[in-house]
């Protein structure tokens, strides 16, 4: 069954840094591809996974299996805690979105990178820029959300014989 497939709810105990790490640990898709991917978490979506990237300085495009075990944890709790704050706030209406008593919701009045590319980082006041990742659009702070590369280890220089 297509049920059996999904991942856990991001509130649930199930999703913790233990579960991330291990369905990251040799994903080598980008970090936020990974954490809307209902395969391994059911329900983050565009909104809440570009502002728990933001809030926590990594780079959407970053390699998922390259967050650090710290980063790992940091984001469960990131993501957790910015859907506690859209349920709060009766979601994000952008467009026509309303709850089933036809009321607005606010949080989309937080957002700090979503739908913000050319707007000034509120951190830096560098501008956000716009990446397409998995057909959807992510904003991020190119100053704040650097994309880091892994170094591998130097492999030595062979010397040819010299006889």
């Amino acid at each position: 069954k297509l049920i059996d497939t999904l991942g856990p709810e991001p509130l649930s105990e199930a999703f913790d840094a233990a579960y991330l790490a291990q369905k990251l640990k040799n994903k080598n898709t980008a970090i936020k591809v990974a954490i809307m991917d209902n395969h391994i978490v059911v329900g983050v979506g565009n909104i809440y996974a570009t502002e728990s990237l933001f809030n926590l300085g990594i780079h959407p495009a970053q390699p998922a299996k390259d967050l650090s075990p710290d980063q790992v944890e940091k984001l469960v709790i990131e993501i957790k805690r910015i859907l506690k704050q859209a349920i709060e706030l009766g979601g994000s209406t952008l467009k026509d979105y309303t709850n089933a008593m036809g009321e607005n919701g606010y949080f989309q009045q937080t957002l700090l990178a979503y739908g913000r590319a050319g707007e000034m980082c509120v951190n830096c006041e560098t501008p956000l820029e716009n990446l397409k990742l998995g057909q959807r659009a992510s904003v991020f702070c190119p100053q704040c959300q650097p994309l880091k590369t892994v170094k591998l280890a130097a492999k030595p220089v062979m010397q040819g014989n010299k006889t």
